[in-house]
């Protein structure tokens, strides 16, 4: 497996617990964890392995420092050919209208930059009324809330970085 760079924006640390877990269940050695409030685009490019995390904030907003990172470095790094993954979280008994947007809003971002979405998860065992990130029958990413399910968590975990290892060859 090539090396896989993570990417994640949080505020209350909930976000930068879910990249040290999936860092956890993938192979460590080869995994590296950046906070998007320090990365350059030169980092970001460095990887044929990205995946990036976001919260989803209020009615569909990025974390702060995602949404400075989406606009700043995502947007104008040179992401062609290279596989990404995304996972968001977010509260879908507080917000089911906007459940884990942040995956919707950085895959929009990134459709049409030529690079190779990995990592779809099924929606089935979630409990919301919207999300931005549903494409077709699956969300574009793995979605995870904290608040209201966390107990389901370290399992999505596992079973996502499972389909990931396979994924990112």
């Amino acid at each position: 497996m090539k090396p896989i760079g993570i990417f994640y924006g949080s505020s209350t640390g909930n976000t930068k617990k879910i990249a040290e877990n999936i860092k956890s269940n993938l192979e460590p050695g080869l995994v590296d964890i950046y906070d998007v409030k320090y990365v350059k685009k030169e980092v970001l490019e460095r990887y044929d392995n990205i995946i990036l995390g976001s919260s989803t904030w209020g009615e569909g907003v990025l974390q702060p420092d995602f949404e400075q990172f989406l606009y700043n470095v995502l947007k104008i790094a040179n992401l062609k050919g290279k596989k990404i993954a995304i996972f968001g979280t977010g509260d879908s008994s507080v917000y089911p209208n906007s459940f884990v947007d942040s995956i919707g809003i950085i895959f929009e971002a990134l459709e049409g930059k030529g690079v190779i979405f990995v990592g779809e998860f099924p929606t089935n065992g979630y409990h919301f009324s919207s999300s931005l990130s549903i494409f077709g029958d699956k969300f574009m990413g793995l979605p995870l809330d904290d608040d209201s399910d966390e107990d389901q968590n370290k399992l999505r975990v596992s079973i996502w970085t499972q389909l990931l290892k396979s994924d990112l060859n």
